[in-house]
C-alpha cells in the first residue's frame, strides 16, 4: 500500500535540527560524498523576471535517501514581510521513487549551511582563534554566528553590513550569546581570526591585503554564476576546501579565480569529507590562510530532511 505524503513545516525542522544535530548530519553528508555512497547531481538554476529559481538533487545509496530541494530567491517577498529565500525538500522512497515527504526548506537551508560553516571552522581554523567577523547581517547571519560559537571560544565578535538596521537587529537577536560589536567598515578584517561572508555580492569586498596570516575564511554567499565576496588573489593565496569541487568552480567563491586563470582545479584540495576521513589536512601550519567555499549541496539538505522525518515518525509511533 502506498503511504500518504508527510508534510513537515519549518517549525517541525527547528524542533529537531538543533545546531549540534545539524553539524552531525552535515558531517555524515560530507563523509558519504567522500566515500562515494552519496552524490550531488548537477544543479539546475535559472534566472526569472522576478526571481532566481533552482533545483538541487542527490542520493545517498547507503542511507537509502533520494530527493531534491527546489526554490530560490524571490526579492518581492521582502516588502511583504516574508523571507526572500523560499524552498522545499521532497524525499522519495529509495526503491520505488514514490514521494514520501514534503519538508519546508527554509529552516533546513539555514541550519545546514551554518553547520557546514561551523564544521569548516572546527576543522580548519586555528585552535586559538578568538576574534570572529560576520560580513552580512541577513537571514543567514544569526544561525551562522550561533553555530560558530559552538566550535570555538570567540570572545570578540564583530559584524558589518551595508544595512545598519539589519546589523542592529542582529545584535539584539544574539544578545543572549554574545556582545556583538557593529563595525562601520571592513578594516577590522585584518584583526580577525575567522571571517564568515554571507552576502549576495557580485564583486570582492575583502582583498588579500586585508587578511592576516593564519586567518580562516568561510565564504558562503557565492552560489550562482557571477557572485563574488573576496578577491580572486585571496582565493589563490589560500589553502582551499569546499563542499563540491564542480560547484565551487562554476557557481562558488572559486569561480572568479578559476575564470581569471589564477587557480586550476587542483588548487581546491578537496572537501571537508576528505579532512574528516583523514585523507587531507585542513590546516598545515598556523600562518597559512585557509578558505572554505560553501556552495550549498543537496546531500546535506536531503540527509537533514530525512533525519527530521525519521525523528517525527519515531515520536508519533505507538508506545513512544
Amino acid at each position: 500500500m502506498i503511504k500518504s505524503l508527510v508534510s513537515l513545516s519549518d517549525d517541525d525542522v527547528r524542533a529537531i535540527l538543533t545546531p549540534d544535530v545539524a553539524r552531525r548530519v552535515v558531517r555524515d553528508a560530507f563523509i558519504a560524498a567522500s566515500r562515494g555512497t552519496g552524490r550531488n547531481f548537477p544543479v539546475v538554476r535559472e534566472t526569472l523576471e522576478h526571481a532566481i529559481f533552482g533545483v538541487k538533487s542527490g542520493v545517498d545509496s547507503h542511507a537509502g535517501v533520494l530527493g531534491l530541494k527546489a526554490g530560490g530567491a524571490f526579492p518581492k517577498n521582502v516588502p511583504l514581510g516574508r523571507q526572500a529565500h523560499q524552498s522545499s525538500v521532497v524525499l522519495f522512497d529509495f526503491d520505488t521513487g514514490h514521494p514520501v515527504a514534503l519538508v519546508a526548506g527554509n529552516a533546513i537551508t539555514a541550519l545546514r549551511t551554518a553547520a557546514a560553516a561551523a564544521l569548516s571552522i572546527e576543522l580548519m581554523a586555528r585552535p586559538d582563534s578568538r576574534k570572529l567577523l560576520i560580513v552580512g547581517a541577513g537571514a543567514q547571519a544569526e544561525t551562522h554566528l550561533r553555530a560558530a560559537l559552538k566550535v570555538r571560544n570567540f570572545d570578540q565578535v564583530y559584524a558589518w553590513s551595508r544595512d545598519a538596521g539589519l546589523s542592529e537587529d542582529l545584535a539584539r537577536r544574539v544578545a543572549d550569546v554574545t556582545d556583538l560589536r557593529l563595525q562601520p567598515d571592513l578594516s577590522i578584517a585584518s584583526d580577525c581570526d575567522v571571517i564568515i561572508t554571507l552576502t549576495p555580492s557580485t564583486e570582492a569586498m575583502i582583498g588579500l591585503e586585508q587578511v592576516s596570516r593564519g586567518t580562516h575564511l568561510v565564504c558562503m554567499g557565492a552560489d550562482t554564476v557571477g557572485k563574488q565576496e573576496v578577491a580572486a588573489e585571496l582565493v589563490a593565496a589560500s589553502r582551499v576546501f569546499t563542499d563540491d569541487i564542480d560547484q565551487s568552480l562554476t557557481i562558488g567563491e572559486c569561480q572568479s579565480a578559476f575564470r581569471a586563470g589564477l587557480i586550476g582545479r587542483d588548487h581546491i584540495l578537496g572537501t571537508l569529507g576528505d579532512v574528516l576521513l583523514g585523507e587531507k589536512a585542513g590546516r598545515v601550519n598556523a600562518d597559512e590562510i585557509t578558505l572554505f567555499d560553501g556552495t550549498g549541496v543537496a546531500l546535506q539538505d536531503l540527509l537533514a530532511a530525512a533525519f527530521v522525518l525519521q525523528a517525527c515518525q519515531d515520536r508519533a509511533a505507538p508506545g513512544v
